[in-house]
């Protein structure tokens, strides 16, 4: 099996370099850079080699084990070819935090070898690019506009989803399927009356014990331990320039939810009527259960909904304005006040009102679009830091920013400091709805009304904290 190294990482050498300080330089700078991934280094020479890590052949072994290190993946061990050298992987664990100790053996010539130690994540991030075929099994509402409430278009043409024909699908798939690399999901497709969920149910990572470690996933039930981070890009094709934010809706959200409650079948949604205002995330949905609580969402909100009433009743989020809003919701009022549909009100149970941490809104400019709904690319991020994992009570931090622009914006195998967020918002969870949410599924809610809104999502990833 012949892999190869990114070529950023992989230095190629054609007999005696002829700059031996240039090469030393080089490799001490490597070195440095390995420091980064706390990786220790242990060389192993003959008798016959020079100590100098100026020497060549030296030099392709230490870059043949790092290879070996960049190309590993959980359950990857034996010894490979690649560039007129090997390397060998070995692993052991992982451990209770999911983590692999893995060592490469780059070996080059009869002499040069040089071993590597690191620990590495038993799984890489969950990205649409690898992971798509993952969500191809969208939950709607009973309306019969609903089979347009989320569409997943996957990079190779899935089955039919619920409410199409074959043939049907098979044309809108080759319609849409490459507008995005690595696949997207399309929400609402500028129809009315629809609610839908779709959510990953797929398997992440290793589990050598039960409870399973943090980030591993079984059928979409993942241990979400200390948190996760997200990422992914939206567009709202509706360029929206009304003054009250009226003429598209209503929005999204993206959910975690608790897997021991909700099963992949879960969805909000009105059980009868038009209301697009629950953004299929409150309301009792098609199965009359809804999505169950524990749980929580960021809401992407284009559509004023001011009254303060009856949340059974049409208009009545508690909206603060009629500007587009970002905001964090769990759920509502426990003693029934009005079952699920209060689920997304805001200053309803534990839910965040107008001028807290966890709403954010921006008005409309004196000419031109709405916030969101302005026909451009638009990122989010988030980040849910959770401690007190399978006690009696936790805290649930969730960062949010909306189009970050620094550096490792949409990186999510590390937590993100180079902006503050948008929204940071906490807030503790007590017995049974603290241990709900060891196990979580995640994904994507949608609504409209008797507007209509399409929304593009894509370039997602998500990773585990650990």
């Amino acid at each position: 099996m012949a892999l190869q190294p990114p070529a950023h990482i992989f230095r190629k050498c054609e007999g005696q370099c002829a700059d031996s300080g240039g090469s030393l330089l080089s490799v001490l700078i490597a070195i440095t850079l390995l420091a980064a991934l706390s990786a220790t280094v242990a060389k192993l020479y003959s008798g016959t080699l020079s100590t100098s890590l100026a020497g060549v052949q030296d030099a392709r072994a230490y870059y043949l084990a790092l290879s070996g290190l960049n190309a590993w993946s959980a359950d990857m061990t034996g010894t490979y070819s690649l560039a007129g050298g090997t390397f060998t992987l070995a692993q052991s664990g992982p451990d209770a935090q999911g983590y692999y100790t893995v060592t490469s053996l780059g070996s080059y010539a009869e002499n040069a070898n040089c071993l590597l130690t690191a620990k590495r994540k038993s799984a890489k991030p969950i990205t649409f690019d690898d992971d798509i075929e993952d969500f191809v099994l969208p939950v709607v509402g009973k309306t019969a506009n609903s089979k347009y409430a989320v569409l997943v278009f996957d990079k190779d043409l899935s089955n039919a989803q619920s409410g199409w024909s074959e043939s049907d699908w098979a044309t809108l798939w080759a319609a849409n399927a490459s507008r995005y690399a690595g696949g997207w999901l399309r929400l609402g497709s500028d129809a009315k009356n629809t609610n839908g969920a779709v959510w990953y149910g797929g398997d992440h990572g290793v589990c050598p014990a039960t409870p399973c470690p943090s980030g591993v996933c079984k059928d979409g039930a993942c241990t979400l331990g200390k948190g996760l981070r997200a990422f992914f890009r939206f567009t709202f094709s509706c360029y929206d320039t009304s003054e009250d934010s009226t003429s598209c809706a209503d929005g999204y959200t993206f959910a975690v939810i608790a897997a021991d409650n909700d099963p992949a079948t879960a969805s909000g949604g009105p059980a009868s009527g038009s209301m697009g205002e629950l953004l299929g995330y409150a309301g009792p949905g098609p199965s009359g259960g809804g999505i169950a609580p524990p749980k929580l969402a960021v809401e992407v909100d284009t559509y004023p909904n001011l009254g303060k009433g009856k949340e059974t009743e049409v208009n009545n989020r508690h909206d603060a304005g009629n500007e587009n809003h970002v905001a964090v919701v769990y759920w509502g009022d426990n003693s029934g006040r009005n079952a699920s549909y209060d689920d997304n009100a805001h200053g309803v149970g534990a839910n965040p009102t107008a001028g807290s941490t966890g709403y954010v809104a921006k008005g409309k400019a004196a000419s031109g679009p709405n916030w969101l709904e302005d026909g451009q690319v638009h990122a989010l991020r988030l980040e849910l830091h959770r401690a007190g994992a399978g006690t009696t009570s936790g805290t649930y931090r969730l960062k949010v920013w909306v189009d970050p622009a620094a550096a490792g914006l949409d990186d999510v195998t590390a937590d993100y400091a180079a902006e503050l967020p948008l929204i940071d918002h906490t807030t503790t969870l007590s017995g049974r709805y603290n241990t709900g949410l060891d196990v979580i599924r995640f994904g994507w809610t949608e609504g409209t009304g008797g507007a209509v809104q399409t929304v593009a999502i894509y370039d997602f990833s998500l990773d585990f904290r650990r």
